[in-house]
């Protein structure tokens, strides 16, 4: 669990009691490359921190899969439809392991319970949550605005890593770009 502590307290320092009651309630969860970690229409009640490896999450939308977020190390992941609203995930959200993964999980339950009661635990959350809304937000503008090779480009610099471990494919669909275009940007 090294790299889940270090973006824990790279992102919000944590005293070492809470920190002892926050790992003290994972679970561990090895996955082989390719498995589907949360299935589509069904509550996953389960938040889980990638340790080792990379998640896709993604969505089905006429017949092709549209990436939408990629999880890696130190990064966590959920079903977001049961995570705020504890409904079914979106009609064909999947989570899938692009590598052979270790993931530790906890219940949404545990987790909104140890928010309550750590203040600390409280803070460090919202702090990823609000990264990965401002993430978001500038992906939803940047395919508005941007140029296809603004968005490549963009990408790479920030994550250069991703495009040496994921499917070429995936990084197209979360770019909104065709592979043959990604193809095109590459050269």
């Amino acid at each position: 669990m090294v790299t889940i502590l270090d973006t824990i307290m790279r992102t919000y320092p944590l005293d070492t009691d809470t920190i002892r009651l926050f790992m003290d309630r994972l679970q561990p969860l090895r996955l082989k490359k390719r498995e589907i970690l949360i299935e589509p229409g069904k509550i996953d009640k389960q938040v889980y921190f990638v340790e080792e490896g990379i998640l896709r999450s993604y969505t089905v939308i006429d017949g092709k899969e549209v990436t939408s977020w990629f999880s890696v190390e130190g990064d966590l992941s959920f079903s977001t439809a049961s995570f705020y609203g504890e409904s079914f995930g979106y009609e064909t959200e999947t989570v899938q392991a692009l590598e052979n993964s270790l993931v530790y999980y906890m219940s949404i339950v545990e987790l909104e319970q140890l928010c309550l009661q750590h203040i600390g635990i409280s803070n460090w959350l919202r702090l990823l949550h609000q990264r990965a809304f401002v993430e978001t937000e500038k992906r939803l503008i940047s395919r508005l605005y941007m140029s296809a090779r603004e968005r490549y480009d963009d990408l790479y610099k920030r994550n250069p890593a991703l495009f040496r471990r994921v499917n070429l494919g995936f990084i197209a669909s979360y770019l909104g770009v065709s592979q043959v275009t990604l193809c095109a940007l590459r050269k």
